[in-house]
């Protein structure tokens, strides 16, 4: 991390402590009422937290609500992965289908 950016870190997590509990009018939204069982804290490169930060932001949601939804993703995923798979193979059947071109197939007799 270049020194530049650690003190620019540095300085922006003393301003947030210095204002931690404020509350600035205007500033927060209304979220979405729900219920969640269980809180996760996860540590992010700063750059990876900009960039959901301005995806969140575009999409008008909050970051935990995409962070949320990446992880449902890796869920389903993993879950669909994980079905067992069957698969059939036909035999005696006949591998020619006529089409609205091939007009011999449908010649009579």
């Amino acid at each position: 991390m270049s020194e530049d950016r650690r003190n620019g870190e540095i300085a922006r997590r003393e301003e947030a402590q210095a204002h931690a509990g404020e509350v600035v009018a205007g500033s927060g939204k209304r979220g979405k009422p729900r219920r969640m069982a269980q809180m996760v804290s996860v540590r992010l490169d700063g750059e990876l937290v900009s960039a959901l930060r301005n995806i969140a932001e575009q999409r008008g949601v909050t970051v935990s609500d995409l962070l949320r939804e990446g992880a449902e993703r890796i869920v389903q995923k993993t879950y669909a992965a994980a079905q067992p798979r069957v698969s059939y193979t036909v035999y005696g059947a006949n591998q020619a289908f006529p089409t609205a071109s091939d007009h011999h197939a449908y010649a009579a007799n």
